[in-house]
């Protein structure tokens, strides 16, 4: 059976993904960096509501998915918790067949791109 991510990993790991340093999630969430750096090493384990819901928005994940023991977002989560992807996804609607075979197109291009870093 696969290990569950703890919060700790979970923030590092969504961090990482959004290209941020510690000391960037911390501005965005209105965490201090000491703090992010505390969660990350697993010093701190649990935080209050409010400081979980700043993460979770900076992060664009839902609070389910930092303190739950789900390992990743369902599609509906990370379209409630990501206005980027609300954004696209809005977009998409309103695009002819052909512009949304490029679109794919493109998603699959970058996602190769990502795997060959």
């Amino acid at each position: 059976m696969k290990k569950q991510l703890s919060l700790k990993d979970k923030v590092r790991v969504k961090r990482e993904e959004k290209g941020l340093k510690q000391a960037d999630l911390a501005k965005i969430s209105g965490l201090t960096q000491a703090t992010i750096s505390r969660i990350e090493s697993g010093e701190i384990q649990h935080l209050r509501a409010d400081k979980i819901k700043a993460l979770a928005k900076a992060l664009d994940v839902t609070v389910d998915f930092l303190v739950g023991s789900v390992e990743r977002m369902s599609f509906d989560d990370t379209l409630k918790a990501d206005e980027t992807a609300q954004v696209i996804f809005r977009g998409y609607e309103k695009l002819s067949e052909e512009k949304r075979k490029q679109v794919k197109e493109y998603v699959e291009f970058l996602l190769k791109q990502r795997k060959k870093r």
